[in-house]
């Protein structure tokens, strides 16, 4: 027996406008939707780093992150660039290698079956020293199928605008 959706699907996702029919797909049937975490700025700025996750009926199901990167090692900073180095700093269990690359330059853009990252470089001096800026959406905790192909034609647009609201300074590209 299917669940129907008693709910509307967002029209943003962690504080960013998401198009409905490219993200419906991403959010299960459930009689409720939840976002915990990352919330903006007085200014309407969001946050260069953090978590924010989505519930749907309490069930986490959409987990997006963000991390700056430097090129350069920092006492407890950001991490160097690249989407390797950001798994391995947040422990997500995951290896590239078990990835699809679908892009190298300008933005590394790699999708699994169901978690998508993207490093973009910050191509002008940041104010806050960053050089690159990952994020990621991680369906992991969704219904168990293959989110590949939605991943694929989001995760980079979705990363621009997620950082493009982060405000001017902190990964600016010209």
């Amino acid at each position: 027996m299917s669940k129907e959706y008693a709910y509307e699907i967002p029209g943003d996702l962690c504080d960013v406008e998401i198009s409905n029919e490219s993200y419906s797909s991403l959010f299960p049937p459930g009689d409720s939707v939840k976002k915990i975490g990352m919330d903006p700025y007085e200014s309407g700025s969001l946050p260069a780093g953090g978590l924010c996750t989505v519930f749907v009926d309490r069930d986490p199901v959409i987990r997006v992150d963000t991390l700056g990167s430097r090129d350069r090692e920092s006492g407890g900073g950001p991490i160097a660039p690249g989407i390797d180095s950001y798994l391995e700093e947040r422990r997500f269990g995951l290896s590239v290698a078990d990835s699809e690359l679908i892009e190298e330059i300008p933005n590394e853009v790699r999708v699994w079956k169901d978690f998508a990252a993207v490093h973009v470089p910050c191509t002008e001096s940041s104010g806050m020293d960053y050089t690159g800026m990952n994020v990621s959406i991680d369906l992991r905790g969704n219904v168990d199928r293959d989110f590949s192909d939605e991943l694929k034609a989001i995760i980079e647009p979705y990363a621009l605008d997620r950082i493009e609201r982060m405000g001017p300074g902190v990964c600016d590209n010209p």
